[in-house]
């Protein structure tokens, strides 16, 4: 019997089922995309954790442990760090702002016109290729457990996870990621444990493993910046926190709860490099990095028990495609749509105009799936993209009433093309292109908006200090959100 096959099928019954249940409770576009501003410590934590680590945290963490690592720890200190200053510092603040997305904060505080490239930045250059990066990743899971080619993998993968997504919204993700985040946690554990049992023993590992990968300092201080940069501002932006911060009942559950499943995700990419360091002495040196994690476990476990642990990454990878598709469609229908489109456009029209959004960068996330040979490239790039234009903007709606609608504009276009220059000519001494667009993007903002008058359509304010000594939301605010 394909055991393998065996639990992938009992998943997708179980998935679709849950789906399908939730589908039944949508009525409005609150429901599809913020599960109604309901959802406790439990389901936002585990919906934290299975998104994080997905593709990045756990396959590329046992990739880079294979490859080149200790030192590739630095990125989950790097995220987790960023992550727990900004939800504790900014947590009220977004509360009370009631944001489904960072597009909407620069939209109050700037005007319509500054959330534009905003949104297109979020939604399209980084939530489109994240999701392709997940459908390569499933289909690492697949090609590795059936006899099927990475094309058919790609394409299963994208039907089954627009159908879940487009059934079930967040109210099922949120629930799904919780109950198989216990799986994941209890999985990469145990094949961490089993699988330096499989190769001899720790003493086996520590005595055949190339000294390098246990020295965090290899990749020298440059490296260590590099990666630390790369993977640590973007998170004040992550627009998937903002949403579950918004998206609990209240602001000591969204706060707990991101804090916690951060800090449980860096555990998991840490144990993620370790199996990636174990690997080492079983597979080929010249394994793809994206393999490892799973050929890995295919040679420690046996099926019937192999198959649930793999079933596990496989529903991460696949909730975390649909919230990355879910986030995506809130900046379209809600910033761009609603925002400059049909501004009259009521609850139903952006309920249908979301679940179309996610089709469409669905669409375009299989084609840089199936067409781009380096999707985790294109990931990372995303990434500090993200956050070299939109990390000096956010912080100065939030702490520097001074800045101006020219000025973010200006310090978004800049950052843009400095950024992509830095990276066309081959990142010069070493440093990688978020540095300078920071730096850019920060210079940019201070100058220009002290040059500049402020807009008719700006709210001039610094969104932490209104708000910094006000009482924390409760979930009866929220309540009235919902009748009003």
């Amino acid at each position: 019997m394909n055991w393998w096959l065996v639990w992938i099928i009992a998943f997708l019954v179980v998935l679709f089922s849950i789906s399908i249940t939730a589908s039944r409770k949508i009525k409005t576009a609150d429901d599809y995309v913020m599960a109604n501003f309901s959802l406790g410590f439990f389901p936002i934590c585990g919906s934290v954790i299975a998104t994080v680590t997905g593709s990045a945290a756990l396959i590329g963490g046992a990739g880079k442990g294979f490859h080149m690592g200790i030192s590739y720890i630095t990125t989950m200190i790097s995220f987790t760090l960023f992550t727990i200053v900004a939800v504790t510092i900014l947590g009220v603040t977004i509360r009370k702002l009631k944001l489904y997305t960072v597009p909407e904060l620069f939209m109050r505080r700037f005007g319509k016109m500054a959330a534009l490239i905003p949104a297109l930045i979020i939604g399209l250059l980084y939530m489109t290729p994240t999701f392709g990066m997940q459908l390569v990743g499933m289909s690492s899971i697949l090609s590795s457990v059936m006899d099927i080619p990475v094309i058919w993998g790609i394409i299963l993968g994208f039907f089954v996870a627009v159908i879940f997504t487009l059934l079930g919204g967040m109210p099922s993700v949120a629930w799904t990621d919780a109950i198989q985040t216990v799986v994941i946690l209890f999985g990469v554990i145990l094949t961490l444990v089993l699988g330096v049992s499989y190769v001899g023993g720790p003493s086996e590992v520590i005595e055949h493993t190339p000294k390098r990968l246990f020295n965090f300092f290899d990749i020298g201080f440059k490296g260590l910046l590099n990666w630390f940069l790369v993977f640590g501002p973007f998170y004040i932006v992550w627009q998937t926190t903002w949403q579950r911060l918004t998206a609990a009942k209240t602001t000591r559950i969204g706060v707990w709860s991101i804090i916690i499943g951060f800090i449980i995700s860096a555990i998991v990419g840490f144990l993620g490099i370790l199996v990636g360091i174990t690997a080492v002495q079983q597979l080929a040196p010249n394994t793809d990095p994206d393999l490892v994690y799973t050929k890995f476990l295919v040679d420690v476990f046996p099926p019937a028990l192999g198959g649930l642990f793999l079933v596990s990454l496989l529903a991460a990878l696949l909730t975390g495609a649909t919230s990355f598709l879910l986030s995506g469609a809130i900046n379209i229908s809600k910033d761009i749509y609603q925002g400059w489109v049909n501004p009259a456009a009521n609850d139903s029209q952006v309920l249908k105009v979301s679940r179309l959004s996610v089709t469409g960068m669905a669409i375009l996330g299989l084609f840089i799936a199936l067409f781009i040979n380096d999707v985790i490239a294109i990931y990372q790039l995303a990434l500090s993209f993200t956050a070299a234009t939109l990390v000096m903007p956010v912080l100065a709606a939030m702490f520097w009433a001074r800045a101006t609608k020219i000025g973010v504009l200006t310090s978004i276009i800049g950052s843009i093309i400095v950024s992509l220059a830095w990276n066309l000519a081959g990142k010069p001494f070493g440093i990688h292109e978020i540095l300078p667009g920071l730096i850019v993007s920060f210079l940019l903002l201070v100058v220009v908006s002290l040059l500049t008058k402020h807009s008719h359509d700006e709210e001039v304010t610094a969104y932490y200090y209104k708000f910094k000594n006000e009482k924390d939301d409760d979930l009866e605010e929220f309540e009235d959100k919902k009748q009003a």
